[in-house]
């Protein structure tokens, strides 16, 4: 379940005053686990009939909130802990001010005691991407220009696409300039510690042809590699892994799940603006739906892929250690010396 991390007076005045931030109210109550900055004796002496805590309890089915006040201690001594939760949301005693600094300086949903982004976890954006058709304005073309809308914070991205680079044009792989571009599309402005990118594709995706070469797949990790750090001032963890990975294309960030019908190889190499073959782009927030009858929340979803995806890795980095690296078991870029992942949105499942 998605994890909140609330101090008892910021939680209370959620459950109480629900219409004031009712989005969060239903994933406090239906999709979170909810732990509280109160140690155990402070939160059994609340367990009592008419308090908001005691309300809460009856309306999950007897699920009480966790009091973890060590842990809450250790985020006010030192902000960079909440980096480590790049999944959860944090409603914490700070000023909006500054929890909207702490926010942006560590890739994680902040809320202070003033002010609720009701709708940071809401919202859909979808479109349809005709072949030929142009994306271009007086100052973006490509993703830049597709990725117009508002983002939350992030500090961590896994792009799993079998056929990313499959293709080339005249030489070129089509793939490649894509994800950066992609990639460019997603990242935060500034951050203060690094972020994480993770990207698995297949190195032997086409029928009849030879596998690509180690000497291949080392140089466009390198060029990826260069690419992309260049693109912020922070540092950048970048990781590729070449494996058969899942059929479906997916983008995880922190609190988006994103999907192309055909993959992300979706504008040519030729001018990074025009859709190479009909394709549509879908990005959804992780509480984009919430009530029964709309399914499976994208954090549901998010949650299914990633912990696929970590198997995965964890079965390419076993056949590395067993019989080294070959076609279709290969992990490069910024990984552990015995090929681990960094990310935090892998290790977070």
């Amino acid at each position: 379940m998605f994890t909140v991390y609330a101090e008892k007076d910021i939680f209370e005045n959620i459950v109480v005053f629900n219409d004031q931030a009712p989005h969060w109210f239903n994933i406090f109550c239906n999709h979170s686990e909810v732990c509280l900055n109160m140690t155990d004796e402070e939160l059994a002496s609340e367990e009592l009939q008419g308090t908001p805590i005691f309300e809460f309890i009856m309306a999950n089915g007897g699920r009480s909130p966790i009091a973890l006040k060590e842990f809450f201690d250790s985020i006010y001594e030192d902000n960079k802990v909440i980096a480590d939760k790049p999944r959860s949301a944090f409603f914490l005693n700070y000023s909006k001010a500054d929890a909207d600094a702490i926010q942006s300086a560590f890739g994680v949903i902040v809320h202070g005691n003033e002010a609720i982004e009701d709708n940071i976890l809401k919202g859909s954006f979808f479109k349809d991407l005709p072949k030929d058709s142009v994306f271009e304005n007086q100052t973006t073309k490509g993703w830049q220009n597709l990725v117009s809308f508002s983002l939350p914070p992030s500090n961590a991205m896994v792009i799993t696409d079998d056929y990313l680079f499959s293709n080339e044009e005249n030489g070129h792989v089509v793939g490649k300039s894509n994800v950066i571009q992609l990639v460019n599309a997603f990242l935060p402005a500034n951050l203060s510690i690094p972020y994480h990118l993770t990207i698995l594709s297949n190195d032997n995706p086409e029928v009849g042809k030879p596998p690509k070469s180690k000497e291949w797949c080392e140089r466009l990790a390198g060029e990826l590699k260069a690419a992309i750090v260049a693109l912020r001032p922070y540092p950048i963890v970048f990781e590729i892994v070449f494996t058969q990975t899942l059929h479906k294309r997916k983008l995880i960030l922190n609190y988006i799940n994103a999907t192309c019908d055909k993959g992300f190889a979706v504008f040519r190499v030729s001018d990074s603006k025009t859709v190479r073959s009909d394709n549509d782009f879908r990005c959804d927030r992780l509480f984009a739906r919430v009530e029964p009858q709309e399914g499976d929340t994208d954090y549901m979803a998010a949650e299914s892929i990633l912990l696929q995806l970590k198997s995965k890795c964890q079965s390419v980095r076993q056949f590395i250690a067993n019989s080294g690296a070959t076609v279709n078991n290969r992990i490069l870029g910024d990984c552990n010396a015995d090929k681990s992942l960094k990310n935090r949105l892998i290790n977070d499942v």
